[in-house]
């Protein structure tokens, strides 16, 4: 979802369930890291720079306060220094998908699962994808919410009555 379908939206979506199914999940774990990563790359895609920069910078405190080890989620420690620089650059140089430094067991699972005959094709392929599908990039905007509303309107009544 992250790397290659980049459908950042849906990748926060999964992260955020996985990281409160755990039995005991704190807004200082490593997932939330990986959640304000996914929302920095949807919002700087979609050209929302301070959103993307808000939530890169949170990410980057949330590392340094907490040191986590980055290879435990399959990222090299080289990211931290990426997601500086994409602080640095986010409001001169235009959205480009973010190369994310794998593991190579991460590498290796990911090329297995793929139709590629060589992992050097699979790996410059990792380097050119660059997804811009309407339906990816505003997932949020599009995506069907009539449940949500279906529940709001149903507290509210809930509250009109008490």
């Amino acid at each position: 979802m992250l790397i290659i379908e980049q459908d950042y939206f849906e990748c926060h979506e999964i992260m955020e369930d996985a990281w409160k199914m755990k039995d005991n999940f704190t807004k200082f774990d490593k997932e939330v890291f990986l959640v304000l990563v996914a929302t920095a790359e949807y919002h700087y895609r979609r050209g929302n720079t301070v959103g993307a920069k808000r939530s890169y910078i949170r990410a980057l405190n949330l590392y340094q306060a907490h040191s986590f080890n980055l290879n435990s989620i399959g990222l090299k420690e080289s990211f931290i220094d990426l997601i500086k620089q994409r602080i640095d650059d986010i409001d001169v140089i235009p959205f480009k998908p973010l190369l994310y430094p794998i593991t190579d067991t991460v590498f290796n699972a990911l090329f297995e699962a793929s139709d590629f005959d060589s992992s050097a094709k699979f790996d410059k392929y990792l380097k050119s994808i660059h997804v811009t599908d309407i339906k990816t990039v505003d997932r949020h905007r599009l995506r069907d919410r009539s449940d949500v509303i279906e529940e709001r309107l149903q507290a509210l009544n809930r509250k009109k009555r008490d």
